[in-house]
């Protein structure tokens, strides 16, 4: 009787044994932000520039972050108004923000992918 019961407890379904872990997939994962921030820093276009840096805004990624504060020295007005447009508020609050937070968003940007 003992040797039937398992017998059928291991013809049961389920995870009744234990097989190998599944291995890595070995697909690479594709990182809009970092192929959107590769294309901005190529673009020699300042329109066009700015239209990249303005899709990247909403993201609220690190990396974005840092672009849009080093984007508020940019020369070209076209990109310094994207830079205040995706920061979303006044000049001087932008400013005081990112003097206050630039040292931990390139810390957290630096832990990411480029």
């Amino acid at each position: 009787m003992r040797r039937l019961l398992i017998a059928l407890l291991l013809l049961l379904p389920g995870q009744a044994l234990a097989g190998p872990p599944e291995g890595v997939s070995g697909r690479m994962a594709f990182d809009a932000v970092a192929d959107g921030l590769r294309k901005y820093a190529k673009e020699t276009d300042p329109e066009m520039r700015a239209g990249r840096l303005a899709a990247l805004a909403p993201s609220q990624d690190p990396r974005v972050a840092v672009a849009l504060g080093e984007a508020m020295q940019d020369p070209s007005p076209a990109v310094l108004a994207a830079a205040h447009y995706g920061a979303g508020t006044s000049t001087a609050e932008v400013c005081a923000w990112w003097k206050q937070n630039e040292a931990d968003l390139r810390r957290r940007a630096k832990l990411l992918p480029r």
